[in-house]
């Protein structure tokens, strides 16, 4: 019965034209629209998916990114359990919007819930160097626990979104996030300081050189216990990790899926370097 199914809500938040509607329709009906139509107010979608044998009903609220519905958002982002947080990558500017939004939002809830950081229309040309320095300014301001750089149009990383958001639900701890239990962990990582990092790739992933060469020379940085696992070789494990697309790498409590550059990784991992381990520093 659908009624002992664990329901979340999930807001997905951003300015207007960043592409919130078509993220969400693309992974509910999996159909995606050229023209373009602004969201007046708010329209909720739903959809049922299996987490570590949990069903778990997603309620994903599309909330209009006009200035006028922002005096309203009382009404859409109470009793969020989770918020996307959706950006243009053509348009890097987009992200500051976020900003206000992250203000808002925790403003209205008091309390803290997973945040993801999706980058939309990555089938378009884009500037990774302007992406970083707009993320580093936003993230200076903002707590968030993934990025995932994705197509509305294609369909690329947007089963991604939510199996991430889904997964780290199941887990959340609201006063201290996901439960050390939940966190990456081998090799005695946690013992010496270094930060463990599980890099998910395969031969045929020609975005995964680049970005492991990222991870690779901030290793001379940072104490990095990389593990590099071949989703067509180790699938039991690919598995476990609920891998959907490549690269996707796990650093310490946090999720990159797609293409990202060295500034990038390198905010994500001081970050997660000094929450881990400053109890111990």
């Amino acid at each position: 019965m659908r009624s002992s199914i664990d329901c979340r809500k999930i807001v997905v938040l951003g300015s207007p034209n960043v592409g919130k509607t078509s993220i969400i329709q693309r992974y509910v009906h999996n159909q995606f629209k050229d023209s373009y139509a602004a969201t007046l107010g708010f329209n909720i979608y739903t959809r049922y998916i299996s987490i570590a044998d949990k069903q778990v009903g997603l309620s994903i609220w599309d909330v209009g990114g006009q200035e006028a519905f922002k005096k309203f958002a009382f009404r859409y982002l109470i009793e969020a359990d989770a918020a996307i947080f959706v950006s243009d990558v053509t348009k890097p500017e987009t992200l500051d919007d976020l900003v206000v939004w992250n203000e808002r939002l925790n403003e209205i809830l008091n309390r803290k819930i997973p945040k993801i950081i999706l980058f939309n229309k990555i089938d378009m040309d884009y500037d990774m160097n302007i992406v970083s320095d707009r993320l580093a300014k936003f993230k200076a301001r903002s707590e968030f626990h993934g990025i995932v750089f994705a197509s509305a149009k294609t369909g690329q990383n947007v089963i991604d979104i939510f199996s991430m958001i889904a997964k780290i639900l199941t887990s959340w701890n609201e006063t201290f996030g996901v439960p050390r239990k939940q966190r990456v962990n081998f090799n005695g990582a946690f013992e010496d300081r270094s930060l463990p990092v599980l890099f998910f790739s395969n031969a045929n992933c020609t975005w995964c050189v680049p970005v492991f060469d990222c991870i690779t020379a901030l290793s001379a940085e940072f104490p990095l216990d990389i593990k590099v696992i071949n989703v067509d070789t180790d699938k039991e494990i690919a598995s476990e990790y609920g891998i959907q697309s490549l690269p996707t790498t796990f650093i310490g409590n946090k999720t990159v899926v797609g293409d990202s550059d060295e500034t990038i990784f390198r905010a994500i991992i001081t970050d997660e370097y000094f929450r881990l381990f400053s109890e111990k520093i």
